[in-house]
């Protein structure tokens, strides 16, 4: 794997992989929604997903900073306090997994009151961790690629070769059920003749990826291009798919960027009846314009059944049966189905999480 130089877009490309019309869509989708309220709009809670992250984390980068000019008096240790605990409830409502960032929160308010306080520290150590974390990324020059769009499907037909694949493949093919999610896997990846792709991924245009075509199967088989995506997946956060999985909800941010909402619904936090409304909630917009992914153990079939490791795609939520219906990594052209209360009963007080990201 090696990373690409900068290209200018070919708008052509553009146009032929459907990008144009799905940020039209998405803008138009976004003023029709405002002033709309949360059960209009993919039921994102307020102040949630990226962009609520990254919002409250210039907040307390800019307390910091200006507490560097100014006196170290009670008004600006409140405000660099009222900063720091917003910063971190951001990062709680996204359903955490930024552990490093919110000790830092944690540590930033502690120094205000041992007195080992240190502006220029805290602003560093925020931002050392800020990157690996999808904030304050892509800020390089964004660019396409060479190669060609992809003319089939991107996502739906890989099978997971290695323990780790599960996550990124699953939610490729949430992506891939919903038509935003599918003009952006068509628009981050491009093939070349001699079986390589190339692929950038939304939230950090600054990075690019080259796969060849002996480096795909590790990543999953049957679909090459989508096996490139979640080599990049891999390559973004450095880990090895025989070794470990991919996070979901930094894969899921790092795939929709400005185009999307992630929000994360932790299971041990949630009862069988807080599970079964949220699912319901979602029915309407899962396969339009809500991508959700959940965990769980697979039982001997490839159906879900109780406990972690695992990740699955939610195809359709069907509130007139009841039914929710999913697909499994190991078979992603297998659909299954399960009874929504008997899911929400058992996925409840486990660390089996429902992740999702509701396109704007």
């Amino acid at each position: 794997m090696t990373l690409m130089p900068w290209i200018e877009p070919d708008a052509c490309q553009l146009v032929k992989s459907g990008l144009r019309v799905a940020i039209i869509t998405c803008t138009l989708a976004a003023a029709n929604a405002s002033g709309a309220d949360a059960a209009n709009v993919g039921h994102v809670p307020p102040g949630t997903g990226l962009r609520a992250i990254e919002n409250t984390y210039h907040q307390l980068i800019d307390e910091l900073d200006q507490s560097r000019r100014a006196r170290l008096d009670r008004a600006t240790r409140l405000r660099i306090t009222t900063a720091a605990q917003e910063f971190q409830g951001a990062i709680n409502r996204d359903g955490g997994a930024r552990s490093n960032l919110s000790t830092d929160a944690k540590n930033i308010v502690i120094s205000l009151g041992d007195g080992t306080f240190n502006a220029d520290a805290s602003i560093a150590v925020l931002r050392r961790d800020a990157k690996d974390n999808l904030v304050e990324v892509g800020t390089g020059k964004p660019s396409s690629f060479k190669g060609s769009p992809i003319p089939g499907p991107i996502g739906t037909h890989l099978n997971q070769r290695n323990e780790g694949d599960c996550v990124g493949i699953s939610v490729l093919k949430a992506f891939s059920n919903t038509s935003v999610g599918t003009a952006i896997l068509r628009r981050v990846v491009t093939g070349n003749e001699d079986g390589s792709y190339n692929v950038r991924l939304t939230a950090d245009p600054s990075t690019a990826f080259h796969l060849g075509p002996d480096e795909l199967d590790q990543y999953g088989k049957g679909d090459p291009p989508g096996a490139a995506v979640i080599g990049a997946m891999f390559g973004y956060f450095h880990l090895d798919p025989q070794k470990g999985a991919l996070p979901t909800n930094k894969v899921m941010e790092l795939l929709a960027g400005n185009l999307g909402d992630h929000v994360r619904l932790a299971d041990a936090e949630t009862t069988p009846q807080g599970i079964a409304e949220f699912l319901m909630r979602n029915a309407d917009g899962v396969g339009s314009r809500v991508a959700m992914v959940f965990g769980g153990k697979p039982g001997r079939n490839g159906e879900w059944s109780k406990g972690d490791g695992h990740a699955f795609a939610v195809i359709r939520i069907d509130v007139s049966s009841g039914m929710l219906t999913y697909t499994n990594p190991w078979n992603e052209t297998t659909p299954r189905t399960i009874a929504i209360a008997d899911l929400a009963r058992q996925a409840a007080g486990t660390s089996a999480d429902f992740e999702t990201v509701t396109f704007r």
